[in-house]
């Protein structure tokens, strides 16, 4: 087992608990903490399979931006008196549990008996690839794109504006 292999691994547990305990846990802040953890641990992913840029992505907009919506969220709303109630029917629970470790199975046993190449071939979704395309063959487009949404910004701010007079 390489040191790859090894961070795969890790990285895959991360991102498994934070999901798993995002969904068991009671408190609300715990839960925004390990959904932290598990879009940190999906980056990491990304970063391993040398997707650097969808990587970076993911750290920017779901770990920044996600986060800090779902924490000013919090904030901002009254959410010590919600609290969330014992399910009814506790053999969904278990029987959900059996499921999911039946499918935890399945997936390491084919991720561990998997026959790679043994010559890594290089990604095409490095940010220089990225940027090459997007500004070498897609300029127009690009151009086009950030227009459109310049207009729709810009849209937005007169139709608040109209709203607040």
């Amino acid at each position: 087992m390489n040191g790859q292999m090894i961070f795969f691994t890790l990285f895959a547990v991360i991102a498994i608990s934070g999901s798993v305990l995002m969904i068991a846990l009671q408190k609300i802040s715990h839960r925004i903490v390990s959904m932290v953890f598990s879009f940190f641990a999906v980056a990491g992913l990304y970063f391993l399979l040398g997707a650097e840029f969808i990587g970076i992505v993911q750290i920017m907009v779901y770990v920044g931006a996600i986060t800090i919506l779902f924490v000013f969220g919090m904030m901002m709303t009254e959410h010590r008196n919600i609290g969330f109630e014992p399910d009814p029917h506790k053999w969904q629970r278990g029987l959900s549990f059996v499921g999911v470790l039946t499918l935890l199975i399945i997936m390491l046993y084919g991720i561990f008996n998997m026959d790679l190449p043994n010559t890594p071939q290089p990604y095409i979704g490095t940010v220089e690839s990225i940027g090459i395309e997007l500004y070498g063959h897609y300029f127009i487009a690009f151009l086009g794109s950030a227009f459109l949404l310049t207009a729709a910004l810009i849209g937005a701010v007169v139709i608040a504006r109209k709203e607040a007079e």
